[in-house]
């Protein structure tokens, strides 16, 4: 949680990346797991598998190390709100217990 997930930037092309976020990292990983190309899948699917296999898979990790990285800066938001909840909670019990004391 404290240190963030680097992301493993893929080294592709612009126009190869744009095409990638087209489809969706879920179509990808689906696509290369099963590693069935049919033309109800598209052509421009079974053109990019059957070119770019190894691109593919590191966009799919860049990918997946960005929603790791997403969520582990939530965490870190999570963590720092209750850090000043309880902070707060104890300053304003302090005070209190002041002010009964006077």
């Amino acid at each position: 949680m404290w240190w963030w997930r680097k992301v493993r930037w893929a080294n592709i092309d612009q126009k190869l990346r744009a095409q990638f976020e087209l489809l969706g990292d879920d179509v990808l990983a689906h696509a290369i797991a099963v590693g069935a190309y049919t033309m109800a899948q598209g052509e421009l699917l079974v053109r990019l598998l059957n070119a770019h296999r190894t691109e593919i898979i590191d966009w799919l990790r860049e990918r997946r190390d960005i929603a790791e990285r997403h969520a582990d800066r939530l965490e870190t938001v999570e963590w720092a709100i209750l850090i000043f909840v309880v902070l707060g909670v104890i300053v304003e019990s302090i005070n209190l217990f002041k002010s009964i004391a006077h």
